[in-house]
């Protein structure tokens, strides 16, 4: 039986669930609560980290003049880029690294990344830790 692109697609995303359980984990015990925007140069350098051994060129830009931007407080982004072997068409992955305050209620630690039966418990999990985490992972497969 033939596979289809897609079918290799959804056979590694599922090959690598445990490795994105764990980045997402990672990404939620980085506590970048916005307001007031908190640990950007963390989650940006954690990010670089990552993808720069996957050779990955990592830019960091200034967000100047966004809301709440101060120097105690800088809007830090980063943009990876890393080329392919041939030319074509390109993948881009678009997410933000900032999360709303935890608030109140939690039954775990809003930052502990805990994993528990396969699932992450924390701020940010399903916005945007998660959907990070999984693209920082396929940006990994080309």
């Amino acid at each position: 039986m033939l596979e289809t692109v897609a079918d290799r697609l959804l056979a590694a995303i599922a090959a690598r669930r445990d490795d994105v359980a764990k980045r997402t984990s990672e990404l939620v015990r980085i506590p970048s609560v916005n307001p007031p925007g908190e640990a950007y140069a963390e989650c940006c350098e954690a990010l670089a980290l990552r993808l720069g051994n996957r050779r990955f060129r990592c830019d960091y830009l200034r967000a100047e003049g966004a809301p709440g931007y101060s120097d105690a407080h800088p809007r830090l982004n980063i943009v990876t880029r890393r080329e392919g072997a041939r030319h074509g068409p390109c993948v881009h992955f678009n997410s933000h690294i900032d999360v709303a305050a935890a608030g109140q209620g939690w039954t775990a630690d809003p930052f502990g990344g805990e994993i528990c039966d396969g699932m992450v418990w924390g701020r940010g999990t399903a916005d945007m830790d998660g959907g990070l985490a999984a693209a920082r992972l396929l940006g990994t497969l080309a």
